[in-house]
């Protein structure tokens, strides 16, 4: 094995030996479930949603679940991911490997990035599968298949805006700078769409899209392209950092 894969793979056991894989299962899990059933209307009251109650309505208010919560939980997963070494006082140990900067903090974000892809998946499948036993209205496979295309572009946008975080937590060697900057970001997000600039906020972006009203349908290029570049500047970002600033 490479170096590289090396820490991949140590990165990957970190993930798996920790309280958080099943923590952020168990959110990926519940998500789907309650608005499964009280979309159907077996819990709480339907009138809190607008649109159709049927299948189509179902996967474009989980698009929206995956474009708000994921905002909080791939937040805390780079934050984790990044943030602990500095707690637990083990970057120095990292450093030490025979590995160059770039190399442990690409392992990182390859690890949290796959992370997030996976519970993005878990929540899609558990939401289709709740969908199914629920019975709810118009519920077939290629609805499923057609709901999945846009599902991943949403998810895409949110882990690309995620990735910020572990930047903001290498900066600030810990967890609440980026868990405060997280709860930044919601804020911001939703003042924009009162002030009429949510279009070019990246981390309103992905809500707006998958708004059941179709507030989403007029964005343009510049406005879908956001939320990518925020996620191509914390990737650059994080990479630098990690080469060049004094970890002691």
């Amino acid at each position: 094995m490479t170096h590289l894969s090396t820490a991949i793979w140590t990165e990957s056991l970190k993930i798996r030996r920790s309280k958080l894989l099943w923590i952020s299962l168990l959110a990926s899990t519940l998500l789907p479930v309650m608005l499964g059933l009280t979309f159907s209307g077996f819990v709480g009251s339907q009138d809190a949603f607008e649109g159709d109650m049927d299948l189509s309505g179902f996967m474009t208010h989980l698009g929206t679940t995956v474009s708000i919560g994921g905002l909080i939980g791939f937040g805390f997963v780079y934050s984790w991911v990044f943030g602990r070494e500095y707690s637990d006082r083990t970057v120095k140990d990292l450093l030490a490997l025979p590995l160059s900067r770039y190399g442990v903090a690409a392992a990182k974000l390859i690890v949290a990035t796959v992370w997030c892809a996976v519970l993005a998946v878990i929540m899609f499948t558990i939401g289709g599968l709740t969908a199914w036993f629920v019975q709810l209205d118009g519920w077939s496979l290629a609805v499923i298949g057609q709901s999945f295309a846009g599902y991943v572009w949403l998810a895409l946008m949110v882990i690309c805006l995620s990735i910020p975080v572990a930047w903001i937590a290498s900066v600030g060697r810990g967890y609440l700078s980026p868990l405060g900057f997280v709860v930044l970001t919601m804020v911001v997000a939703n003042l924009s769409g009162s002030m009429g600039i949510a279009e070019f906020i990246p981390w309103a972006v992905p809500a707006l899209l998958s708004s059941a009203s179709g507030e989403g349908n007029h964005l343009q290029t510049l406005s879908l392209t956001l939320p990518y570049l925020t996620g191509c500047i914390g990737f650059i970002g994080t990479l630098v950092w990690w080469r060049y600033a004094d970890q002691n």
